[in-house]
Formats: C-alpha cells, sequence, structure tokens
C-alpha cells in the first residue's frame, strides 16, 4: 500500500518537477492537539503529542507550489467500546498516525522576505497499533484531506523559516445522491469526518533550483 501511495505521489508531480520553478526541501516538527473519533459503538481519544515530517514543495509558478507531505505523530489511544448488553471496555493503545498527502500551496509574496500562503491537501492516512503482539487491533487506512495556512520567511537566497497551522482529517465516510424534481435532475457527494487533527508545525527551508527573480534580486545575502 505505501509503494502504490508514494508511486502515485510522483506519478502526480512528475509532469510539474519537468517544468519546476525551483524546489524547496523543508523537515518540520510541531504538535497536534488531542482529538476524538466517534463511531458506532464506542470512540477513540487520541491524546495530543508532538508531530515531525518532512515536505517537498515543486515550483510551478512563482506563487503556486505542488507538494509531497509526509507528517507522523506517536501518541496514546483511549479506546471506549460500548456493548449491546451496555457492557463497557476500556484500553491504553500505543500508536503512530501517518498522513501522506500530495497538496497545493499558494503563495502571497508581499515582499522578498515574508511570503504568507494557504494550502490544502488530499492523500491517505495510516492508523498503526505499535505494540500489538497479540494482534488484538489492526491498522486502518484512511482517504485524508489537509488545510494550511502560515507564511515563510527567507534568511537568504537559500535559507528560511515555514510556520503553519494546520487541520487534517482523515476520511470516514462518503455518499452519492441523485434526483430529480420539477428544476430537473440534481446531485451530490458529500463526505464526512468525526475527527479533525489540529495543530501547528515549524521547520527550515532549503531551497534547490532556480530561485524566483523577485527574490533572488533583494535579498543579497
Amino acid at each position: 500500500m505505501k509503494k502504490h501511495i508514494l508511486l502515485f505521489a510522483v506519478i502526480i508531480c512528475l509532469p510539474f518537477m519537468l517544468k519546476s520553478q525551483g524546489v524547496e526541501v523543508t523537515p518540520f516538527g510541531g504538535y497536534v492537539f488531542p482529538g476524538t473519533m466517534h463511531a458506532d459503538g464506542g470512540d477513540v481519544y487520541f491524546r495530543g503529542n508532538g508531530q515531525y515530517g518532512g515536505m517537498i514543495s515543486i515550483g510551478v509558478s512563482r506563487v503556486m507550489d505542488v507538494d509531497l507531505i509526509y507528517n507522523r505523530s506517536d501518541t496514546k489511544a483511549d479506546i471506549n467500546i460500548y456493548s449491546w448488553n451496555n457492557s463497557y471496555n476500556y484500553d491504553v493503545v500505543p500508536v503512530s498516525i501517518n498522513y501522506m498527502m500530495v497538496g497545493f500551496t499558494k503563495n502571497f509574496r508581499i515582499n522578498p522576505i515574508v511570503s504568507p500562503f494557504i494550502g490544502m491537501s488530499l492523500g491517505a492516512c495510516l492508523f498503526y497499533p505499535k505494540d500489538n503482539s497479540d494482534r488484538t487491533y489492526q491498522e486502518a487506512w484512511f482517504f485524508s484531506m489537509g488545510l494550511s495556512g502560515g507564511a515563510k520567511i527567507y534568511f537568504s537566497k537559500r535559507v528560511g523559516l515555514r510556520i503553519q497551522a494546520q487541520a487534517l482529517a482523515p476520511i470516514q465516510g462518503s455518499g452519492f445522491s441523485m434526483f430529480v424534481g420539477s428544476g430537473g435532475p440534481s446531485g451530490g457527494v458529500s463526505v464526512y469526518s468525526t475527527l479533525v487533527q489540529f495543530g501547528f508545525t515549524g521547520g527550515l527551508i532549503f531551497r534547490l533550483g532556480q530561485i524566483p527573480s523577485t527574490t533572488s534580486q533583494r535579498i543579497n545575502l
């Protein structure tokens, strides 16, 4: 599964790499706040913890990037299960949460040093129980979506700082509807998630390849 996701991401990004106006590599770290995933018969509470990962941003224009993102947090899940006979089970499981995403970032280059941005991403999320020798719990894959916003601050032509807030959501279900009324046929698609993970990250930007002309002309370090 992981190999298929990586191959799919490379295929998507290959055309952008060939026409890239520069690449930014950003290892990052931060914190993700607690959140709860609800389901029939119980819920899972994920404790707040540190998160870390990295991203490769491929500049397809002076203001638009295509991003390859890996984000991981190692935390504990408090599992609450309610049975049909009103019995209650509780367990604590160490778990890693892994997001593998492809995204787009819109940069607002207000000056050569500071560049606010907003972004969105799509991909996959893996919940993996870390201590599961008896196979009580199984890994779970979800389609995932993300939103982010923050700023890039460049110290020189090649090095900068990226700070951002983010919201990541594993999609638990989806639906499709179609109906015909007096106004003609209509349809729609919906997705839902009971867990949205809010957090923030910061990391150093290392710029490779071509530098946007407005920045290279005015940052003389």
